[in-house]
């Protein structure tokens, strides 16, 4: 009877612990076994880039156009596959696209030919204070 406490303990641990590290495992392996020329994926650090060249232990990622690193294949962490289209219907050509985006004001309303000196907005001053800003003339 003492035994079965540390039976029922063990037993716990399994299913909760063993057996989804498992799964996880036989699924990075099944990634690292599938992965083709073209494919786009992440690599565990984050970087994403698209596979050129496959090796026995390594892959070749494009990360940048003409930059290619080299990887070991145990480092890709997901294949990116393609974006899901949520509507059957694409946006028709000639209605407008709403966007967020606040428009500067026009040179003849701030009086001429220059574009307003931006300053940060009382209560977002930058923590560095003036630093990067540009110096008034005469200093």
């Amino acid at each position: 009877m003492a035994l079965l406490p540390i039976l029922l303990l063990f037993v716990v641990f399994y299913v909760l612990m063993i057996r989804p590290q498992q799964r996880r495992a036989r699924e990075h392996q099944a990634l690292i076994a599938s992965v083709r020329v073209g494919d786009e994926v992440m690599t565990t650090a984050g970087i994403f880039g698209t596979v050129t060249a496959l090796e026995d232990t390594a892959v070749s990622l494009e990360i940048a156009p003409g930059v290619v690193v080299r990887v070991a294949r145990a480092a890709l962490g997901q294949r990116l596959g393609p974006e899901p289209i949520e509507d059957d219907e694409p946006p028709a050509d000639d209605e407008p696209i709403e966007t967020n985006a606040v428009e500067a004001p026009a040179a003849e309303e701030n009086g001429g030919g220059e574009a307003p000196e931006s300053k940060p907005e009382s209560g977002h001053e930058s923590p560095w204070g003036d630093w990067g800003q540009p110096r008034p003339e005469g200093t």
